[in-house]
């Protein structure tokens, strides 16, 4: 962020380096209310990294509501993220606006959205995942509904 004026009072914010990377595949998608895939709710499943370090499998659920005027997105859901060997987990509740990006190829349906993760105590005192207890995290996703793959990359909020 950087406030373009003379008189700069925000400065620029440096996010750093991202403490999560992940990529999912959906695995079902349903429709709310009449068949369409503009309003569903939708599960999915894949991998991630936590820290460069800690690798994690996942699986979440959420919806997707589409404003019909505008083609705007919001996603609510839940997360599970599972160290690989499976001695930790821990939960996040996800929330995000987005929009559709069609610039580079009108034919694919793309879509980039921006929101925050809140991490759930769930963790076994000491366990593997324990440093997400509570953490805030900013992210942004590129979700492609052709494909029905996602990418999201997570920066802490202090």
């Amino acid at each position: 962020l950087n406030h373009d004026s003379d008189n700069d009072t925000y400065g620029t914010i440096n996010l750093g380096t991202p403490f999560l990377v992940q990529f999912d595949n959906t695995t079902s998608v349903n429709a709310i209310g009449k068949a369409t895939l503009d309003n569903f709710i939708v599960t999915f499943a894949g991998h991630g990294i936590l820290d460069g370090t800690i690798k994690y499998n996942d699986n979440g659920t959420g919806i997707f509501i589409t404003d019909p005027a505008d083609g705007t997105v919001y996603q609510k859901g839940v997360i599970e993220l599972r160290t690989e060997n499976g001695n930790d987990s821990i939960k996040t509740t996800y929330e995000s606006l987005g929009i559709p990006i069609r610039q580079q190829n009108p034919d694919r349906h793309l879509l980039l959205d921006n929101g925050a993760m809140f991490f759930n105590i769930s963790s076994a005192k000491g366990g593997e995942l324990s440093f997400l207890n509570n953490k805030v995290g900013i992210y942004k996703d590129l979700l492609d509904r052709d494909r029905l793959n996602l990418t999201t990359i997570a920066w802490e909020w202090n």
